[in-house]
């Protein structure tokens, strides 16, 4: 893979490059992977400006990418073999899945607009919590067996695999509901 060219970027709007030397359990970064970051930190700086319109996160990508490729590279040796391609892979997926958790949520107005522009309507909770509350009382008052076959009711199954329960099954039924 083709390293990104950075002779364009001017110095003067790049904050300095800087990065923790050791991951989260004090293993130290591999310093051909501190090496790559902060060659193509210019160029990492300036894709993440174009790409989610936030410089100042460029920073803490970098970081995170450069404990990942480190990580990598302890793991499979291999990688080192074209550290800059896989750390510019690596960091383009950072971005990417950056760019879409910060687009999940888009920020409309007030909550008073939002009510106008959505019309936003919510289930009547409390009705439902009374039906649901009258149903268990009536369900308790009745007989042990019809109980029993309203719960069949009630998991999904026919009248017709309902009928062929046991016969005083469905013969109490209509009694107790009247």
């Amino acid at each position: 893979m083709r390293e990104p060219d950075t002779r364009r970027v001017t110095p003067n709007r790049l904050p300095p490059f800087w990065i923790l030397a050791r991951d989260s359990r004090g293993r130290p970064i591999d310093p051909r992977v501190v090496a790559v970051a902060e060659r193509l930190w210019p160029w990492a700086y300036r894709h993440v400006e174009r790409e989610l319109h936030d410089p100042a996160d460029a920073a803490r990508l970098v970081e995170r990418v450069a404990l990942e490729v480190s990580a990598r590279l302890r793991d499979e040796p291999s990688v080192g073999q074209n550290l800059a391609g896989y750390f510019i892979t690596a960091f383009h997926r950072q971005v990417r899945q950056q760019f879409l958790k910060e687009r999940r949520v888009t920020y409309e107005g007030l909550v008073g607009e939002l009510e106008v522009n959505h019309h936003l309507k919510a289930p009547d909770w409390e009705a439902a919590m009374e039906r649901e509350l009258c149903l268990k009382v009536l369900i308790d008052q009745l007989p042990h067996q019809s109980r029993h076959m309203l719960h069949y009711r009630i998991l999904g199954f026919s009248w017709n695999e309902i009928g062929r329960a046991p016969l005083a099954l469905t013969r109490s039924f209509p009694v107790a509901l009247d």
